[in-house]
C-alpha cells in the first residue's frame, strides 16, 4: 500500500476522498498485514466487503477490501483491511512504512456488494483475497471456504479462522486449491453446494470454474468470479 506519510500528505483530495488515520497495524501471520483505520464513512456508511482505493505512489493506486467494520472507544467507525504482503509491490511498501497515527486519504463510494448466488456456497481464493472472503463468508455457516496461502501462514491463520481450510501453496499458483477441489468433488464433500465465489489469481479462477461446471454441473451463472492478479500481468 501507500508510501511514507510525507508522500501521503501531499495527495490531492478527491470528491470521493475520505480522510483516514491508522489506529493499529499487526501481522496476523507471515505474509499478511492487517490495518485498522478510522475513516470518514462514504454515503450509506462502511460495510464489510467495501472496496477502497489508496494512492500507493504519486502515480499508482491500489485497491483493497474492508474486512470488518467496528466502533472505536470514542464511538466513531473504524475499518479493518487485511492484505497479503508476499508481493513486493508499491502497495506493500506503503503499508510497511505506515505508523500508528499516520494520516492518509482513501477513495470510496457507496458500497456495492459482491454478486453471490445460492445459500450453500463454496468460496475459493488465495492470500490476496482472504480479507474479501472473510467479509463475505463470515455469516454463512453452510458455506465452505478454502484459501491457498504460504506454508508458514497456515498454522496462524487456522488458529484464527478454524472454520476455513487453509492450504499450503505448492508449485504454481492455484495448484493446491485445484488439488483440494478435485478431491473434494470426488469425495462428495461439495455436492450439495448451489453457488460459488472464486477470487484471486485469474488463471486459477478459470481452472476452478471449469471443474465446477464440468464435474459438479454448477451453472455458470451461479459462479461469481473476480480476478485480483494474473501471471504475466501487472496492475490487474
Amino acid at each position: 500500500m501507500p508510501r511514507a506519510p510525507a508522500v501521503i500528505g501531499n495527495l490531492v483530495e478527491s470528491a470521493m476522498g475520505r480522510p483516514a488515520q491508522l489506529l493499529d497495524a499487526r501481522e496476523p501471520a507471515p505474509g499478511f498485514l492487517e490495518l485498522e483505520l478510522h475513516a470518514e464513512p462514504p454515503p450509506g456508511g462502511w460495510h464489510p466487503g467495501h472496496e477502497i482505493q489508496i494512492r500507493a505512489t504519486p502515480t499508482q493506486g491500489r485497491r483493497y477490501t474492508v474486512r470488518a467494520v467496528g466502533v472505536t472507544d470514542s464511538g466513531s467507525e473504524r475499518i479493518t483491511v487485511l492484505a497479503a504482503t508476499d508481493a513486493d509491490g508499491p502497495g506493500t511498501m506503503w503499508m510497511r512504512r505506515l505508523r500508528v497515527g499516520s494520516r492518509t486519504t482513501v477513495l470510496a463510494g457507496r458500497h456495492r456488494p459482491l454478486r453471490e448466488h445460492g445459500s450453500r456456497r463454496l468460496y475459493l481464493g488465495d492470500g490476496s483475497a482472504l480479507g474479501t472472503l472473510d467479509a463475505c463468508a463470515r455469516d454463512g455457516n453452510a458455506s465452505i471456504v478454502a484459501v491457498e496461502v504460504p506454508a508458514e501462514a497456515v498454522g496462524p491463520l487456522t488458529d484464527r479462522w478454524p472454520r476455513y481450510r487453509f492450504l499450503s501453496a505448492t508449485g504454481a499458483p492455484g495448484d493446491a486449491l485445484q488439488t483440494w477441489l478435485e478431491q473434494a468433488i470426488g469425495d462428495g464433500e461439495v455436492e450439495t453446494l448451489d453457488g460459488a465465489v472464486l477470487l484471486g489469481h485469474a488463471q486459477s479462477i478459470q481452472r476452478q470454474r471449469r471443474v465446477l461446471t464440468d464435474s459438479l454441473h454448477l451453472p455458470r451463472q451461479a459462479i461469481t468470479t473476480k480476478p485480483y492478479w494474473a501471471t504475466g500481468r501487472a496492475g490487474l
